[in-house]
């Protein structure tokens, strides 16, 4: 990026950029609470990581999680911090609400409607929460921002694209640790407006499936580390959920979007959702966080000769290599294996047979090794006390105690039948670790 663009998009930092403050003691535990009565939670690689910064604190680290929830935004924001680490997130335009207050709208209308704010002062937009907890914005479409003096900036997808790229420099220049997501997912429908040619969707995932990692934040670390001399480091991040916050909100949401209501009508149902499950009363389920190895990123030959199509060529192999090192530390949860076995239009499903695919299933992950790097895939969510897999009945009943209860009736047996009842819903789970069934479903259409 030529200087003149770079301090022309530096001067529009101001519609981006975060503002990172500390946080106050009540507010971390009120987080942990809510996140105490949602998941168990199990964190892998984290202290690594930690030394790892300690040790190399003249760098950049960009983390690169998959994305399954809105509420991946909220979990690693308050594991750094819990860790006291300085890590700034990356979110969409559309969750940065300005028009929308937390002590006036949000609280007296999800939480608590007895909830008074306690002065005049009391204020502090959506947006203005996001930024000074340190998350920085990138706008997906074209826009116009209306500003406080009145005049309007119009920034079309070139403009978006180099104040992406410029306020990438600026974190590397400034050896931040920051989070983007990188993941897409190919869908047919006509899912929000963020989608792209030949049917990409950016961002979160409503189906549970991740088809790659896009290149392009990618080539603005590679882009940033280049321009600025600064060693940026690759983290791979797998999130993983026994059952996902917004599974069932997600069929609304996109029914919403198909019938035209606005934007921020749809997060504000979106948000509003995600506040009350945290909140709950409800069992809990399973939460899992890895992290991989730093990889610092190679710019040595990158300094001459076709130096943009090298970047572009090196931004989709370390892109590839991300994406399968996250998949790879996808740990394996009762219900991926139980809808699994279902048939890919989930239809009914003999018990006995339920049985016989399951018991298939457990033989062939007791053994698997998975990705270029043979990675033992982790089975510690079905694993006994004895260190084995656990029984096919045992499967079931796990699956059973987060999608058969009163107010979650997706899946049931009726009669000698297995049956699931939300499609939708199964299919997410199916899709979390469909990677690692490929090749068993290849020798049975074989066979």
């Amino acid at each position: 990026m030529k200087k003149q663009l770079y301090e022309k998009m530096e001067s529009m930092f101001h519609l981006i950029e975060h503002d990172y403050h500390d946080t106050h003691p009540l507010e971390i535990m009120l987080y942990k609470l809510a996140r105490g009565n949602t998941y168990n939670m199990r964190v892998v690689g984290l202290e690594g990581i930690k030394k790892f910064r300690k040790d190399h604190a003249d760098c950049s680290i960009t983390f690169k999680p998959n994305h399954l929830s809105e509420a991946d935004f909220i979990l690693l924001g308050l594991l750094f911090r819990e860790h006291k680490m300085r890590v700034v997130t990356e979110g969409g335009a559309n969750l940065f609400i300005e028009d929308i207050d937390i002590f006036k709208h949000v609280i007296p209308n999800v939480i608590n409607h007895n909830f008074k704010p306690s002065g005049a002062n009391q204020q502090l937009s959506i947006a203005q929460y996001l930024s000074s907890r340190g998350a920085f914005k990138v706008f997906r479409e074209p826009v116009e921002i209306k500003q406080e003096d009145g005049s309007e900036i119009k920034l079309g997808k070139k403009e978006i694209l180099s104040l992406t790229r410029a306020y990438r420099y600026h974190l590397v220049k400034e050896k931040e640790m920051y989070v983007t997501f990188p993941g897409y997912s190919e869908v047919k429908s006509s899912l929000l407006e963020l989608l792209k040619k030949n049917g990409m969707k950016t961002g979160r995932s409503y189906t549970g499936k991740i088809d790659g990692f896009h290149h392009l934040p990618f080539q603005m670390d590679i882009e940033a580390s280049l321009y600025t001399g600064v060693d940026v480091y690759i983290i791979d991040v797998n999130i993983a959920y026994e059952q996902v916050m917004e599974d069932e909100n997600f069929s609304e949401l996109t029914r919403m979007h198909d019938a035209g209501v606005s934007k921020k009508d749809i997060y504000v149902q979106d948000l509003g959702y995600i506040i009350k499950e945290f909140i709950s009363d409800k069992k809990k389920g399973n939460l899992s966080i890895k992290f991989g190895q730093p990889r610092k990123i190679d710019t040595s030959f990158l300094k001459e000769g076709l130096v943009s199509r090298k970047i572009k060529n090196t931004a989709y192999k370390y892109a590839q290599e991300t994406f399968e090192r996250m998949l790879s530390m996808q740990p394996v949860f009762p219900a991926n294996i139980y809808f699994t076995a279902f048939d890919e239009n989930f239809n009914r499903i003999p018990a006995r047979v339920m049985k016989e695919k399951i018991d298939d299933m457990r033989d062939h992950l007791r053994t698997l090794e998975w990705g270029k790097e043979n990675r033992r895939v982790d089975l510690h969510y079905i694993m006994g006390y004895n260190h084995h897999v656990i029984s096919a009945d045992e499967i079931i009943n796990r699956t059973f105690n987060n999608f058969r209860t009163p107010d979650r009736h997706v899946t049931d047996i009726d009669g000698d039948m297995f049956v699931v009842y939300n499609k939708d819903v199964a299919q997410q789970y199916k899709n979390h670790t469909a990677h690692f069934f490929e090749s068993m479903e290849k020798v049975s259409k074989g066979s």
